[in-house]
C-alpha cells in the first residue's frame, strides 16, 4: 500500500525529467496552495480530512464537504496525499473529453501555457519551484488526471530514498545471498 500512493504521485510526474530540460521553472500564478490548505501543512491540524488509504509515510485523504468541480469540470475523485503528515500530492481523476477541454481551459486561464512542450494534446506540464501540476488524459480509456504535487516535500523524499538505499546495502554488507556467497 505505502507504494501504491507513492507510484500514483509518479505516474503523474513521470515526465518531469524530460519536461524540465526543454522549459525553466515558472509558470503564472504558481499556487502555494490547494483549495485553502498550504503545501506542506501538517495532517494533525485539520478536523475536515477523512482517511481513504494508509500507505505508511504516505496517506491519501478526502475532505469533507469537498466540490468535485474544477471550473465546470466534474471530477470522480480528489485525493489529498500526505508523506510523513506534511501535505504533498493531490491527485484527481475524471472522465470524458468535455471534461479534459473544460479543466484545459481553466487552467490554460489560471496558470497560462504549459512550459514545455505538450504531448499529443492531452499531456499538459506545468512546473514551478513551489509545485508542479500535471493534466493527462487518454482518449482510449476516456480517463483524465490532474497532479499537484509540492516540490520541497518532493525533494525529500528523493532524499529519503537516497538514504534508504545506502542503508539497504550497508545492512546486507557481509550477509549472506541467497545461494549461500558471501557479500562484500
Amino acid at each position: 500500500m505505502r507504494g501504491f500512493l507513492r507510484i500514483m504521485c509518479l505516474v503523474l510526474t513521470a515526465t518531469v525529467p524530460i519536461v524540465l530540460s526543454v522549459c525553466a521553472l515558472a509558470y503564472e500564478n504558481e499556487p502555494y496552495d490547494f483549495r485553502g490548505i498550504k503545501w506542506g501543512s501538517r495532517i494533525d491540524k485539520m478536523s475536515d480530512m477523512v482517511l481513504d488509504l494508509d500507505g505508511g509515510d504516505f496517506k491519501a485523504y478526502t475532505r469533507k464537504h469537498d466540490e468535485m468541480m474544477i471550473g465546470d469540470a466534474k471530477l470522480n475523485s480528489l485525493h489529498y496525499i500526505f508523506y510523513k503528515g506534511r501535505f504533498y500530492c493531490v491527485r484527481i481523476e475524471f472522465t470524458g473529453p468535455s471534461n479534459f477541454n473544460k479543466i484545459r481551459e481553466e487552467f490554460l486561464r489560471i496558470y497560462g501555457e504549459p512550459g514545455g512542450r505538450q504531448y499529443y494534446d492531452r499531456h499538459f506540464y506545468w512546473g514551478g519551484e513551489n509545485a508542479s501540476i500535471t493534466l493527462d488524459y487518454d482518449e482510449s480509456t476516456g480517463t483524465g488526471e490532474v497532479g499537484y504535487k509540492y516540490m520541497p516535500v518532493d525533494f525529500r523524499i528523493d532524499e529519503d530514498q537516497k538514504n534508504q538505499a545506502i542503508d539497504d546495502v550497508r545492512g546486507s554488507a557481509g550477509k549472506p545471498t541467497s545461494d549461500g556467497e558471501q557479500r562484500n
